[in-house]
């Protein structure tokens, strides 16, 4: 859905390509790069949306928030502008999967800091405040009790797949 998350601090726009017949990517959502490495060659060249549970660190190139629609159709390939965030820096904002759990100053103080993914349960982007793993690729860093939003940054290791 479009403008579910943003990008507070800085950031910059890099265009990529789209495979044509691929999802739609809308602005405001959140796009992974490439595919997978062999012999440094990537097995794709496009940029996709991102699917639920993800950026997984050592699995996952995570490429940024869409800053337009992409232009792909079913049948012809197009681009797509995204914007970069600066690893452990830029604050990606949205809402919490859970609202409740993030509605008071304690439950988000104790969320602070903890690693999670971006959900896609529903046809909305959100932050899944759950910490699953420690290879989540995204940390929590602040939140907006009275919103139920939550600022996220990116880990570095993210934003690129694992060397095989």
């Amino acid at each position: 859905m479009k403008y579910d998350m943003r990008i507070v601090g800085p950031s910059f726009n890099k265009e990529y390509d789209t495979d044509a017949g691929s999802t739609a990517i809308n602005a405001g959502e959140p796009v992974l790069l490439g595919g997978t490495y062999s012999s440094g060659a990537v097995s794709a060249n496009y940029a996709f949306v991102l699917t639920d549970g993800k950026p997984v660190i050592g699995t996952d190139s995570f490429g940024g928030i869409a800053s337009k629609d992409a232009n792909h159709t079913a049948s012809v390939d197009g681009k797509v502008s995204v914007a970069k965030v600066f690893p452990s820096l830029s604050e990606i904002w949205g809402k919490a999967k859970v609202t409740a759990s993030v509605n008071t100053a304690s439950e988000l103080l104790g969320l602070i800091f903890d690693v999670v993914l971006f959900d896609l349960t529903s046809s909305v982007y959100t932050i899944d405040e759950t910490a699953a793993a420690d290879t989540s690729g995204l940390r929590i860093e602040d939140g907006n009790i009275s919103k139920g939003e939550l600022g996220v940054t990116v880990d570095s290791r993210a934003l690129r797949n694992d060397i095989s």
